[in-house]
């Protein structure tokens, strides 16, 4: 899959609107804060591709009271060229007020006004990005732009293009199906090793950065988690062309290193960076036998499992539970994936007893 988003400003709040319609949360397209209100009305006034009158914004402060950017404007004497401030824009951060002086000031403010309670293209591209992690996509190349999404996942697609369709900004998601050949598994995979590779390295440079806060380490062992279950969807995908052991062994050197620094932090104690089956709450036994055909009895597991548990759980923590609880039994050829499928297609034709509150994250609905 891949994506076009034309620049746009639009009702926030319609768009949210749009978005719980076609089963997805306000997070997953969260409104900006005033900071990026203020910060994309000083800087939709930088213009650097015409030689004429160019101008620059800056952002000249941001310290605990005030974020303050300065708009240049370019100046020419003779053979002399350079750039002066002649707008500065204030934000207060307590109050949200926002004042502004020199030359574009009240062009600056009607912009703040017009960018309040608007979500921008941004926004958009960081929904559908949301998107393709909610269904175990990678990049199919380095730069990222074309995305691979098992087919299993098509339905969460199909929601996010009904999404855009009722928020009409003029995005549109494109798909295209992969031949299911040897060559075509075998860049697959590759794109999986890229993906895992490059996040591994990227989490491992942010825990070595933690000196203080466990729960940041925490928040760093939640990605190495849930790469371990994009790693599994791809092994059940791709059978023999998914050279399983060698990434694997590299995700739990990672996990072996974020559980060092847990330890230290935690001055000793041990912390808890894999989910076992052990930890998994007791859920009831199942009034009859369970089976994995049928989407009901798949969303009933997982109600149990969630109920026991009483908080969110992730993907890989409820799929253990409800097998653990023999909730859940399936000759699927990838029966972790073959869970989630039928999950994500119950809530997009209205159940209302599940929500996905991160990519990853299911709960019971509020």
């Amino acid at each position: 899959m891949w994506w076009t988003v034309p620049e746009t400003v639009t009702d926030g709040k319609a768009a949210q609107a749009a978005m719980e319609k076609h089963g997805f949360e306000k997070k997953d397209m969260p409104m900006p804060t005033r900071r990026a209100e203020v910060s994309r009305a000083a800087y939709s006034f930088q213009d650097r591709r015409h030689k004429e009158n160019r101008r620059v914004t800056e952002k000249a402060t941001d310290d605990g009271a005030h974020v303050v950017y300065g708009i240049l404007d370019r100046e020419q004497s003779g053979e002399e060229v350079g750039f002066k401030q002649q707008t500065t824009v204030r934000l207060d951060k307590a109050t949200d007020s926002v004042t502004a002086e020199g030359k574009l000031a009240s062009d600056v403010l009607k912009a703040v006004e017009a960018y309040s309670g608007k979500i921008t293209d941004e926004d958009v591209r960081y929904f559908l990005r949301r998107v393709v992690k909610m269904c175990y996509g990678v990049a199919k190349r380095p730069s990222g732009g074309i995305y691979f999404v098992p087919a299993k996942f098509s339905a969460v697609v199909e929601q996010a293009q009904g999404a855009l369709a009722e928020i009409g900004t003029g995005a549109r998601i494109y798909v295209e199906r992969v031949m299911d050949g040897k060559e075509e598994r075998a860049n697959v995979w590759e794109a999986v090793e890229s993906e895992v590779g490059a996040q591994i390295e990227e989490t491992l440079k942010a825990v070595e950065r933690i000196d203080k806060r466990a729960t940041s380490v925490q928040s760093q062992q939640a990605k190495l988690e849930e790469l371990g279950e994009l790693v599994e969807v791809y092994k059940g995908l791709l059978g023999e062309e998914a050279k399983y052991e060698g990434v694997a062994e590299r995700i739990e050197d990672a996990v072996r290193v974020v559980a060092e620094k847990m330890r230290k932090l935690q001055q000793g104690s041990a912390a808890a960076i894999t989910v076992a089956l052990s930890a998994v709450p007791a859920v009831p036994a199942a009034p009859v036998a369970p089976a994995a055909c049928g989407r009901m009895k798949v969303v009933d597991a997982a109600v149990a499992v969630l109920k026991a548990s009483g908080k969110a759980m992730a993907a890989s923590e409820l799929y253990a539970g409800a097998v653990k609880a023999g909730l859940y039994v399936s000759d699927a050829k990838d029966p972790f994936v073959s869970f989630f499928s039928v999950l994500a297609k119950a809530v997009a034709k209205g159940d209302k007893r599940l929500a996905r509150v991160g990519s990853r994250t299911w709960s019971l609905a509020a």
